[in-house]
């Protein structure tokens, strides 16, 4: 099984071919592959990988190349921002052979991430009630200097700086990224931290340490008598379907099984217990469905279990679960 570090390990393994990665992710990197299998089986590839790359001649890309790929970056960028914005063109000297370095590193990412960028959930927005105070965390934002003129005595650092050439006219335009970090305090169960933990869940967070952890204090923070809010056990439920990650989809589950049931959580229960392929989470699915048979007296949930108990092709300790739940029922 991957460890749940193999994105950071890619990461840091191609930072540190190309001279880029500080001391601290260094020492990290140093210090986890020796440990982890997984890890270092991994860093050996890229590094494989680079090396033969780095064999490889270098060549002048052609006109034609290099307007497809921006054309193909562009329609990326166009896919992933919300609202659109107007195409930034960047300034480029002219055309000649890409360094080796640049196309070793765009090459191993590429092999690396295997798809990474497309798998993640797009997570919904968050909705307010009217009037309730908040400050704005937006992906674009559009200035124009005639109305607003942008604060640069804290001396930020800009990156990803791009220009728009002039219009008639004769307004250009400056893009960059400039990277805040917040820090929101409150109980989980206060609606901006919930809100925020079920963004995280909901496929905004990067990593699988940071999805798993967002649920945990959902999970914790539900437990009172009037349990999780509609919009959690929609996320749970879309984490079963949609996470790609074991351990990420098994605590999902068990916040599931905790949480008084409901047909919301039932129904979660049962996808995860007909779709999922590790045992598990059918598992504890047998065990949230038990649960749930008792609590809600339906039918449901007992059809559910029925096929799973006799299913010769199902795992046998879930089948034994599932025997086991129906005839515990006393419906």
């Amino acid at each position: 099984m991957d460890c749940r570090d193999i994105l950071k390990t890619r990461e840091s393994a191609i930072l540190r071919l190309s001279g880029e990665l500080d001391a601290s992710g260094a020492s990290w990197l140093d210090e986890h592959l020796p440990g982890c299998g997984a890890c270092a089986e991994e860093a050996r590839r890229i590094a494989t990988a680079w090396e033969r790359l780095g064999a490889d001649p270098g060549a002048a890309p052609s006109p034609a190349f290099q307007h497809e790929t921006e054309a193909l970056l562009a329609a990326a960028v166009r896919a992933r921002s919300a609202p659109p914005v107007a195409p930034v063109i960047p300034i480029r000297p002219p055309a000649r052979p890409y360094p080796r370095p640049v196309l070793q590193a765009a090459a191993v990412l590429l092999a690396a991430a295997g798809g990474f960028a497309a798998a993640r959930v797009t997570s919904p927005g968050i909705r307010l009630a009217p009037g309730t105070p908040s400050f704005p965390v937006v992906a674009q934002r559009t200035v124009d200097v005639s109305d607003l003129v942008p604060d640069l005595s804290e001396r930020p650092k800009l990156s990803n700086v791009a220009f728009r050439p002039a219009d008639p006219t004769g307004r250009i335009g400056v893009a960059f990224d400039v990277t805040t970090r917040y820090t929101v305090s409150g109980r989980p169960d206060q609606k901006g931290i919930a809100d925020l933990l079920v963004y995280l869940m909901s496929g905004a967070a990067d990593t699988e340490g940071t999805r798993g952890r967002a649920i945990e204090l959902v999970s914790q923070s539900s437990k009172g008598p009037a349990g999780p809010s509609p919009d959690i056990v929609a996320a749970l439920a879309d984490t079963l379907k949609r996470d790609r990650n074991p351990g990420v989809r098994k605590k999902a589950v068990e916040a599931l099984v905790q949480f008084p049931p409901s047909p919301e959580t039932r129904d979660a229960l049962i996808l995860a217990l007909k779709t999922d392929t590790n045992p598990a989470v059918r598992i504890l699915a047998v065990e949230g469905l038990a649960k749930a048979a008792s609590a809600l007296k339906d039918p449901v949930t007992v059809e559910a279990l029925r096929p799973r108990a006799f299913d010769e092709r199902e795992n046998g300790y879930v089948r034994v679960q599932a025997a086991q739940a129906l005839s515990k029922l006393e419906l």
